[in-house]
């Protein structure tokens, strides 16, 4: 079991983003996903967290010194499953973090608090996502991410955090 807190607002009984977890060592992930790197990226440790769709949707952190990738399993079947349009967008966006060097902390031991990432953080890491999947040729999971977005993210900014209408605007000059 873990318990986590939330630095930004869930809205619609969504949210996208980062949460605050306070996690048993043994606990953090419950299943390794074995997907193979992103073509032209590079490989990171992904792993399928039993969640409760109210926190994070995908984590990019350093876990016991390895970059890793936690993706809440509620929010991956909302997103359409392992594999869907808006899985491939959270990925991107996931990996992009590590690639950008946008890491929260280093998992050795049970956390006391995780901050969340900056606002620069996360636009930077939703262009990366976006330029790197018409890179590959796949504009369903770019369309997926606005939709994501538009459906799930307050449209003002809150908390320090990008809301769906900075998010948009972002992408569509990527």
């Amino acid at each position: 079991m873990y318990k986590g807190s939330c630095f930004f607002l869930v809205l619609k009984g969504y949210a996208v983003g980062i949460s605050l977890l306070l996690v048993p060592h043994a606990t953090i992930a419950q299943q390794i996903l074995n997907l193979g790197p992103l073509p032209g990226v590079g490989q990171v440790t992904e792993m399928l967290e039993p969640g409760t769709g109210q926190g994070f949707s995908g984590l990019a952190t350093i876990y016991m010194g390895q970059p890793v990738i936690f993706y809440d399993n509620v929010w991956v079947q909302r997103f359409g499953g392992v594999g869907s349009p808006g899985f491939r967008f959270i990925r991107a966006h996931e990996y992009a973090h590590h690639f950008r060097g946008h890491i929260l902390a280093q998992l050795n031991s049970p956390p006391q608090m995780l901050p969340t990432l900056g606002y620069q953080a996360e636009l930077d890491a939703d262009c990366a996502a976006v330029r790197y999947l018409r890179q590959t040729g796949d504009p369903a999971a770019i369309q997926a991410g606005y939709q994501i977005y538009q459906t799930i993210v307050p449209p003002q900014d809150m908390n320090g955090r990008p809301g769906s209408i900075a998010r948009i605007n972002n992408m569509n000059g990527c």
